[in-house]
């Protein structure tokens, strides 16, 4: 029998319920909220401005008006996604609900290995932790990203499930973790250029869209 969406979600609450009373709830770093509010604000606020000044009352204001309210809805779904992520964590093994929403349990038996890296951020010298739970075959199973999570947290995780953490003693980039690791990475860090391509389509025909959108509603 297949197992259906509803069936799963089922399932990891009926987990979560299982969890001791001690089990840890890992939340992201707040601070990101704060530091995306402002930023979208800085950014809409000064051009929705200058964007109504161009076109009110004669121009194509009512475009600018519904560009401002799909970014609107867009940064709140942004938000309330991000703030129902988190990890839950107990000797029992470790749950995740991510930022869209998807449910993941990973039993203590399955974990073999615990990993902490500190990589390279693009081609920068800059570097962040990074969290890789995996199995026997040395496959990700969960990971804690460094700009969301914080290292008191990464460890929290090795202590709660009881597994000591395995720490890579130099700092490495994308390339060298892959070299060393392949099990570690997503399919998109594995092809960057496939990645680069993609968003360029992207752009192309939201571009493309926009245009359409704002030549249909002009008066």
């Amino acid at each position: 029998m297949i197992e259906n969406e509803s069936t799963r979600k089922l399932s990891f609450i009926m987990r979560i319920r299982d969890l001791p009373d001690d089990a840890l709830w890992l939340r992201p770093n707040q601070s990101l909220y704060w530091q995306a509010m402002f930023g979208v604000l800085a950014f809409l606020v000064p051009i929705s401005t200058v964007l109504y000044f161009l076109t009110v009352p004669d121009g194509p204001w009512l475009s600018v008006l519904i560009s401002q309210v799909i970014v609107v809805i867009a940064f709140g779904l942004a938000v309330f996604s991000f703030r129902r992520t988190g990890f839950w964590v107990s000797r029992l093994g470790i749950s995740e609900r991510g930022f869209f929403g998807r449910w993941s349990y990973v039993p203590i038996e399955k974990i073999d290995l615990i990993l902490l890296a500190n990589t390279y951020r693009g081609s920068g010298s800059d570097t962040a932790p990074q969290l890789f739970i995996c199995d026997s075959d040395g496959n990700q199973l969960l990971r804690m990203r460094g700009q969301f999570w914080s290292v008191d947290n990464m460890r929290l995780v090795g202590d709660s499930l009881d597994i000591p953490i395995t720490e890579l003693g130099e700092s490495v980039s994308t390339s060298e973790l892959l070299d060393s690791h392949p099990g570690l990475l997503y399919w998109f860090e594995k092809h960057p250029l496939l990645v680069a391509l993609v968003i360029l389509v992207t752009v192309v025909v939201a571009a493309a869209l926009l245009d359409l959108l704002v030549n249909f509603v002009r008066p």
